[in-house]
């Protein structure tokens, strides 16, 4: 819960906010639109948990690492420069927000989030924009913004989607964005995947409803300089830090598995939906966000397989070394020292993904306790 005068994060019972002083009140707020505020400023928080790292090549430095702001239309200066010197960016604006839209339903929804990425590819690559089109027809994502990626590499990329979709088909329509997304030369993340971002207020008084993307982001760092790209993903893998048999195109195979993972989380608490937020579905929002912030779900479904995998006599390792099978990236930590447990799960999609019945028992374990959780109909 959140103060509803600071927006500070509130222990459940507590009567003033720690922060402020606030005396606080459990009522709904009139002022829909602070809400929406606190959800911006936690999106950070969120993208922290979800992004696949090149660790591998920073391990002095630090044990994992993430460093840029795109939530909030607003990056800090040094990054910006950075960026510009930076020959590999796209003309994407990946943040771009509505306030005081007609919102009638999800068609209002839909058509502005198709209008604000078609609105950027004026100057996009024919070859490009088919391809484009391709992904959002084959497999229902809303936006596809890839202009200055190599035409040969974006088919490859189709690859990936058909082998994902052709075994998870009814995950269709619930992504909303993938996109090239500017990163600068000091970032270590190759791909993110943000599952929450406002998006667009209403024009009505309340604001709402409020239209969220949940998106995929490719960094052009490394998605528009392939030999970067593959030489770390490469030699990320022959190390351990990724699993093995790891690909420049198989990053994105992770970002679905923190895809697949938070689609389970909904269900688990009972969300068809998060394209539109009205007041009565705001407050499951805000518990997917501590959730997935938290990684509490994520962490039940390990144990769970864990506890499947021993039972079958798979394995005698501690939960931390089962884990660590997978590769060095399933123990992801964020910069408090905490685990990012949907890090293994991302990490046991992408191992199943490329090895198949070779891959680990732990990501085994792991991707079909997922596919349990999904159920045979993926919320849509």
């Amino acid at each position: 819960m959140y103060c509803n005068k600071c927006g500070d994060p509130i222990e459940p019972n507590e009567k003033f906010c720690n922060k402020c002083g606030n005396k606080l009140d459990y009522t709904p707020q009139k002022n829909n639109k602070k809400k929406m505020i606190i959800i911006g400023g936690s999106i950070g928080l969120v993208l922290v948990l979800i992004v696949f790292c090149v660790t591998y090549f920073f391990i002095n430095r630090s044990k994992y690492f993430y460093n840029i702001e795109t939530n909030n239309g607003n990056e800090v200066t040094k990054e910006k420069n950075e960026i510009e010197r930076n020959q590999y960016t796209t003309v994407i604006i990946t943040d771009n927000k509505y306030d005081g839209v007609k919102i009638s339903g999800i068609n209002d929804a839909n058509e502005l989030i198709v209008k604000d990425s078609v609105n950027q590819k004026n100057n996009c690559p024919k070859e490009i924009k088919v391809i484009e089109d391709e992904i959002i027809n084959k497999y229902g994502i809303t936006a596809v913004n890839l202009c200055e990626l190599d035409p040969l590499f974006a088919k490859e990329l189709i690859k990936v989607l058909d082998k994902i979709y052709k075994e998870y088909p009814s995950i269709r329509d619930h992504l909303t964005n993938m996109s090239l997304i500017n990163g600068s030369i000091r970032d270590n993340y190759i791909a993110a995947f943000m599952p929450i971002f406002d998006f667009a207020y209403s024009d009505t008084n309340s604001t709402y409803p409020w239209i969220i993307k949940t998106q995929v982001f490719l960094n052009t760092s490394y998605f528009l300089n392939q030999d970067r790209l593959k030489s770390s993903v490469e030699e990320g893998s022959l190390s351990g830090h990724f699993p093995k048999n790891a690909t420049m195109y198989s990053p994105v195979a992770h970002e679905f598995g923190h895809f697949l993972s938070f689609l389970a989380m909904m269900k688990n608490y009972d969300v068809d939906s998060i394209l539109l937020i009205d007041n009565n579905n705001v407050d499951k929002l805000y518990i997917l966000m501590d959730d997935f912030r938290k990684g509490d779900y994520s962490l039940s479904m390990i144990k769970e397989a864990y506890e499947n995998c021993k039972n079958d006599n798979k394995t005698n390792l501690e939960f931390d070394e089962w884990r660590g099978t997978i590769s060095k990236y399933a123990l992801a930590k964020d910069n408090n020292g905490n685990y990012i447990y949907d890090e293994t799960i991302a990490e046991s999609f992408h191992d199943v993904y490329l090895n198949g019945n070779n891959a680990t028992d732990a990501s085994k374990y792991i991707v079909s306790v997922l596919k349990n959780k999904l159920g045979s109909e993926v919320i849509k």
